[in-house]
């Protein structure tokens, strides 16, 4: 996967693949890796996921995701949770909301 950073905050830099973007109607789904900049309660540095958004509806959910105990999804693979999440309204001055603005404008 290539990453491009398309977000950073004082806790976590955001980043996507954008050669792999997948549309049906008004999803949009894309991979895309958090790097924290502390490690999480868990140990967790990293993680990979597929993000759905909702262009219509402005939510998001995520599935399909690795945590890893390194940044840039290196170290011990920490979890792993296949099922998807609920469907959650986007935040309007999170980081997914970069994301959603990069997909769905």
């Amino acid at each position: 996967m290539t990453w491009t950073k398309i977000g950073e905050t004082p806790e976590v830099v955001l980043h996507v693949n954008r050669n792999a973007v997948e549309k049906d109607d008004a999803i949009r789904r894309v991979w895309e890796m958090q790097d924290l900049k502390i490690a999480d309660p868990d140990g967790v540095m990293s993680r990979r996921y597929m993000n759905e958004y909702d262009c219509q509806y402005k939510m998001h959910r995520i599935s399909q995701m690795d945590s890893f105990s390194g940044p840039s999804l290196t170290g011990k693979k920490l979890f792993t949770v296949e099922e998807p999440g609920y469907w959650k309204k986007i935040p309007p001055y999170g980081l997914f909301t970069l994301t959603y603005i990069w997909l769905c404008k």
